[in-house]
């Protein structure tokens, strides 16, 4: 047998029973993708996995845990397969995946890596024939980032991982009303939110440089509290992400946003504070805390270094009712998410966001200057 390690190439041709093995717990779910020429999925062949098991012409799961491929049987529409792991529980799979045919193998380590799901191999046309290519690519937003990527209905995904589905009625009454938040650009044409911000909303609008503008929600998270949303006239500014991954424990930080709205004033208010902790509520490492004051409305904009770059995005508070109540005190305890977890989002949609040079300390008042052109209230209609 034949190891193949990522990138490598090998031919293939005939029927393959692709095998799914792992080093012991509960094994990630098998799922198949087939893509057309212009890398989107295919309406031919539409996804396959381990738990429907449901047939399609040259694929079928014989178990849970293996496929059988007839690569010469494919249709015609059919340019590349992507055989996928991913954990129904969307959390990290966390151990080496294998999976192979009698001929070649391939072993993924995913114990040290935050993701929730994996391309193992893919298959390609080339030259008349068919070639194996050993990927590994792994995605810490799980299979629902996959989906996106390459233009997959998000019901499936939500079929398959129980967590993403939405609360039954009464679980969760909708949000009625109006509500609002802030966001910022990160491409001339993309706003980043929160996912509670627009959740339930059915119109979304954002005031940006005096200008009303409609929005669409391109795809939220739920599970990560982030949330995309484009609009058809470009952004005046748009932010670049600090270059440097790492968080500074005690640095300064600004927070911009625009709380409040109908009692404070209609422009954006900045605040100032340090990072306070580098992991959120139990140790939630997606997260960070910081000190600089926030209010209902400031969910979603932009946590800045003093050289004006972007480090997170506004999420939450500490509930202080709940804190007086148990007889303890607690003042300006809030929670952005890191700018590793907003770029890891990002590049599940093929979104290159801009990334600064150099980190020269400008100031607060620079930094809220440079970027105001950037920052956005988001109003929804729920």
């Amino acid at each position: 047998m034949r190891d193949l390690v990522a990138g490598e190439r090998a031919a293939i041709a005939g029927v393959g029973v692709f095998a799914l093995a792992g080093d012991g717990g509960d094994q990630p779910t098998l799922a198949l993708i087939a893509l057309g020429a212009d890398r989107r999925v295919s309406p031919a062949f539409p996804p396959i996995d381990a738990l429907t098991r449901e047939m399609r012409p040259a694929a079928q799961f014989e178990d849970g845990a293996r496929l059988r491929i007839a690569l010469d049987d494919m249709p015609g529409a059919v340019e590349r397969l992507l055989l996928i792991a991913f954990d129904r529980g969307n959390q990290p799979i966390r151990r080496i995946v294998t999976v192979g045919t009698e001929a070649l193998r391939f072993a993924v380590d995913l114990r040290e890596r935050p993701d929730a799901a994996v391309i193992l191999i893919e298959c390609y046309r080339h030259q008349g024939g068919w070639r194996i290519a050993a990927n590994g690519q792994g995605f810490a937003m799980g299979l629902s980032a996959i989906a996106a990527a390459y233009g997959i209905d998000h019901s499936w995904v939500m079929r398959l991982i129980p967590r993403l589905q939405p609360p039954e009625a009464d679980e969760r009454a909708p949000r009625t009303g109006a509500s609002s938040g802030s966001g910022v650009a990160i491409e001339r044409h993309h706003i980043l939110t929160n996912a509670h911000v627009v959740e339930d909303a059915r119109t979304v609008m954002v005031q940006a440089g005096g200008r009303p503008l409609a929005a669409d929600t391109v795809f939220a998270d739920r599970r990560n509290d982030l949330a995309l949303l484009r609009v058809e006239t470009p952004m005046e500014g748009v932010a670049q992400f600090r270059s440097e991954v790492g968080l500074h424990l005690g640095e300064d930080v600004v927070a911009l946003g625009f709380p409040l709205q109908g009692l404070l004033g209609t422009g954006p208010q900045a605040s100032a504070g340090n990072i306070a902790a580098l992991c959120g509520i139990g140790n939630d490492s997606s997260l960070f805390q910081f000190t600089a004051p926030i209010a209902s409305g400031n969910s979603g904009g932009p946590i800045l270094d003093m050289a004006g770059h972007l480090i997170g995005l506004v999420c939450s508070s500490l509930n202080l009712d709940r804190i007086r109540q148990s007889g303890a005190s607690a003042e300006n305890i809030n929670f952005g998410i890191k700018g590793a977890m907003i770029l890891s989002f990002l590049d599940s949609f093929g979104i290159e966001p801009q990334m600064a040079h150099g980190n020269a300390v400008i100031g607060r008042a620079a930094v809220v200057r440079q970027a105001r052109d950037t920052i956005a209230r988001v109003t929804c209609e729920c």
